[in-house]
């Protein structure tokens, strides 16, 4: 089984990248989203409690889970908070995508394909025979991340300069796929990328 790894920056098309994948070659692949092993974990009893005791009860809403909007605005602009919040979110994470990985090769698929937006910040600790970068411009993130967020150009900004640089990923990457585009453009990267590889 192989495993490809999707990574790149907020507003650049990752969960595009990921459904195009899957529309293509959904019958060979079992596929893993970081960004929703995170909104489970935020729904989390236990999860939350901890949350409360690092930040304090805003980070509650009176539904119980966590507060997405208030952990977003008070914690990631500050880095020793935005830290503090990794520290305590990412190991469940991961141990949730490497039972994914199991589960996987237990099914038999030949590809485990893995969502992990932070996977260069948290230092490339995913395993992965193959990694893709999903690339925009910043201009075409910040336009974007304004639009389907609904965040205003200052938030985008902070959230943006919490991760890499998208030219240092582009660096590190086996792949990119740039998409500044349409999505019939994206659509053609991923199939010409991905068609050769899975039929190797």
């Amino acid at each position: 089984m192989n495993s490809w790894l999707i990574t790149g920056c907020a507003g650049c098309g990752k969960s595009s990248v990921m459904a195009l994948m899957l529309r293509h070659f959904g019958p060979y692949a079992y596929a893993f989203s970081a960004d929703l092993a995170v909104a489970e974990e935020l729904k989390n009893a236990a999860m939350v409690e901890k949350l409360v005791a690092a930040f304090g009860p805003k980070t509650r809403q009176t539904s119980g889970e966590a507060n997405r909007e208030w952990l977003r605005d008070a914690v990631l602009p500050e880095t020793s908070l935005r830290k503090q919040l990794e520290a305590i979110l990412h190991p469940p994470v991961l141990a949730a995508l490497e039972a994914a990985r199991i589960e996987a090769n237990r099914s038999g698929v030949n590809l485990f394909l893995a969502e992990v937006p932070l996977h260069y910040e948290i230092g490339s600790t995913v395993s992965a025979d193959f990694v893709i970068v999903v690339a925009s411009s910043r201009s075409v993130q910040v336009r974007r991340m304004m639009e389907t967020r609904g965040l205003d150009e200052q938030t985008v900004h902070k959230f943006l300069e919490a991760q890499w640089p998208i030219e240092a990923k582009v660096e590190r990457a086996d792949a990119v796929i740039w998409n500044d585009g349409s999505l019939a453009s994206l659509e053609a990267q991923v199939l010409t990328l991905a068609s050769p590889l899975l039929q190797a």
